[in-house]
C-alpha cells in the first residue's frame, strides 16, 4: 500500500497529517505541521517519505512542492522555556494542537504521528510510525523539519559557536564539546544535559573567559607586555600580569551586565586583594624582577545593546604593610 492509499483508506474528504520535529534536541524549539494535501498531490509528490530518511537538499526541494500542493498547512512552535516547565512530550502535544487550531480548512478527520493523541476539537487517530506510511503524515513531517532547520540556522548566526547551522541542536560529538567549551545559551534545554551538567561551565566562568579576553586585547593595543595568563597559587589566581614601563601590574578582570546592580570593581572586596596579593607575592619570589608592583583592576561592562565598555583602573588598591613583596 502506498503513501496515498493508506490515506484514502479512511474514506474522508478532507484528510490533515501531523507530525513534529524536535524532540530530540539539545538546543530549540519543537516545531509541528499540520498538513492537507489536494486531492491530486500524488501526481506530483511521489517522492514524499519520512523526512528522517531524506538528506536536507530533497527535504527542502519537497517543502516547496508540499505547499504548493497543500489545500492548506499550519506551523506551531513551542519554545525551551515551556519544554523545561513542563516537558518534551507536552510541549510536543501543545505544538501539534497549535498547528492544527491554525489550519483554516476544517478536516474531517486527523492523523498524527506517534502512539499517542495530543487534546484536539478535531476527530484524531495516532499512527504509529505514520511519517512512513501516510502522505499527509509524510509531508507534515517534512514541513515541520524543514522549518525548524531554518530556525536553527537563525540561530546559529546569533550563537555561532554551536554549530546548530550543521547538527540542528541534536546531541553530536561537536555540539557535547562545544557546551562544556562555551557553556549553554538560553536556547538549550537543562533537562536534557543531566550527564554533562557538572562539567558546563557558570555563566561567571564564560564572564571571566570573555572579560579576560577584552583585557588582554587593550593592554597588547596600550603597549603592555603580558608576561603570564591566569596564574595560580595556593592563594588564588591572577587573572593577568603584564609589565609597562617601570611597573610589572598585576590585573583583576571583571565583567558585569549594565543592569546587575553594582560595578564590576566592587566585586574586588577586600578578600579579593589579600588573594591577589598573597598571589602576586608568590609570582614574584618565583619570578623576582625589577619592576615596582601595581594593582590593576580591569572593569568592563557589557551594555544592553550588547556592546562592551572597559574602564581600566590603575593602581586600585594598594598592598598593607603586613605584606613584603621583595
Amino acid at each position: 500500500m502506498s503513501l496515498f492509499e493508506f490515506d484514502k483508506s479512511y474514506g474522508v474528504n478532507s484528510l490533515c497529517g501531523v507530525d513534529e520535529a524536535g524532540r530530540g534536541p539539545l538546543a530549540g524549539p519543537v516545531v509541528a505541521a499540520a498538513v492537507i494535501l489536494k486531492p491530486d498531490a500524488e501526481t506530483f509528490l511521489s517522492e514524499v517519505n519520512d523526512s528522517k530518511k531524506l538528506s536536507e537538499k530533497k527535504r527542502e526541494k519537497l517543502y516547496d512542492k508540499i505547499i504548493e500542493n497543500s489545500l492548506h498547512y499550519a506551523i506551531g512552535v513551542v519554545d525551551v522555556d515551556y519544554i523545561e516547565k513542563f516537558n518534551i512530550l507536552q510541549a510536543t502535544f501543545l505544538a501539534m494542537k497549535k498547528a492544527v487550531e491554525k489550519i483554516e480548512i476544517q478536516p474531517d478527520l486527523v492523523l498524527v504521528d506517534g502512539n499517542k493523541l495530543p487534546d484536539l476539537k478535531t476527530r484524531a487517530e495516532f499512527v504509529i510510525k505514520g511519517d512512513s506510511k501516510s502522505a499527509s503524515i509524510a509531508a507534515a513531517s517534512i514541513i515541520a523539519k524543514v522549518t525548524r532547520d531554518r530556525m536553527m540556522i537563525e540561530f546559529h548566526e546569533k550563537y555561532p559557536n554551536y554549530g546548530f547551522n550543521r547538527h540542528k541542536g541534536y546531541g553530536t560529538k561537536e555540539h557535547y564539546s562545544n557546551i562544556i567549551k562555551y557553556g549553554v545559551t538560553p536556547i538549550h534545554r537543562m533537562s536534557f544535559l543531566k550527564k554533562i551538567r557538572e562539567k558546563i561551565p557558570t555563566v561567571q566562568s564564560i564572564n571571566g573567559q570573555l572579560g579576560e579576553k577584552i583585557t588582554y586585547e587593550w593592554l597588547k593595543r596600550n603597549k603592555y607586555n603580558v608576561v603570564a595568563k591566569n596564574y595560580k597559587s595556593e592563594y588564588g589566581e591572577i587573572d593577568l600580569i603584564a609589565i609597562k614601563d617601570d611597573y610589572i601590574c598585576f590585573v583583576e578582570v571583571k565583567l558585569r551586565s549594565e543592569n546587575c546592580g553594582y560595578s564590576p570593581k566592587e566585586a574586588v572586596n577586600l578578600s579579593k586583594q589579600k588573594k591577589i596579593i598573597k598571589t602576586a607575592i608568590s609570582f614574584l619570589k618565583k619570578h623576582p624582577c625589577k619592576y615596582q608592583p601595581r594593582f590593576d583592576v580591569s572593569e568592563i561592562v557589557k551594555t544592553n545593546m550588547g556592546d562592551f565598555k572597559i574602564d581600566y583602573i590603575r593602581n586600585a588598591f594598594t598592598v598593607g604593610d603586613e605584606y613584603e613583596l621583595f
